[in-house]
């Protein structure tokens, strides 16, 4: 990694260590947007697809367009290219995939989802980062768009990604987020962010 890569990456560390307890996600957010230019970043808790036999509720904490996300949950969600057997595998193995790779071997139905719903809503592309708990096995994504007209994922974002979802590893341990309540419908919660219990994840 270039030393400017590593300075933005440690920025980004910074920041997300000084966070206070319960603010993780937001400033994660911040941090990734101000830092590496990664804009509407999310996380989503527990997918279904990589905490197989949890048992426990998918969340989707995220500032990112409350439409977007209902939409996804009522319609898409089946159709999700990153839990089909090669997004999953590729995520398993290497810790980040992205939309782009998984579109060669993509279904109809996950190729729809890339041009029907991803690219109305101005996403080209999507990065996906595992981020998994050292202290408990559970396991997070983080989740961002490209818009290619602006913004490309390049080879320095694939790297970086591979590299970032293990250092978050112990910020994620020590800022568990709260359960929220069991609805089906996206609400936002105080700090903002959109909670939703679902058994797929975006």
């Amino acid at each position: 990694m270039e030393q400017l890569e590593y300075r933005k990456l440690i920025k980004v560390l910074e920041q997300v260590a000084a966070a206070r307890r319960g603010t993780l996600y937001p400033v994660l957010a911040e941090a990734l947007a101000v830092h590496l230019g990664w804009v509407d970043a999310f996380v989503a808790e527990n997918p279904a697809y990589l905490a197989l036999g949890n048992g426990g509720e998918e969340q989707y904490l995220t500032t990112f367009r409350p439409d977007f996300v209902e939409e996804y949950v009522e319609r898409w969600r089946w159709n999700n290219p990153f839990a089909s057997r090669d997004g999953v595998s590729c995520l398993t193995r290497h810790g980040m995939a992205t939309l782009g790779q998984l579109r060669l071997r993509a279904t109809g139905p996950e190729r729809d989802f890339a041009d029907k719903f991803l690219r109305r809503n101005g996403i080209d592309d999507m990065l996906k980062i595992v981020v998994r708990s050292r202290a408990t096995s559970a396991v997070s994504t983080l989740g961002v768009p490209f818009d290619g007209a602006r913004r490309a994922i390049e080879p320095g974002d694939r790297l970086m990604a591979a590299t970032l979802g293990p250092l978050l590893s112990p910020y994620f341990d020590a800022d568990l987020a709260p359960a929220s309540a069991r609805d089906v419908t996206p609400a936002r919660s105080a700090d903002g962010a959109i909670r939703s219990n679902h058994r797929d994840e975006y």
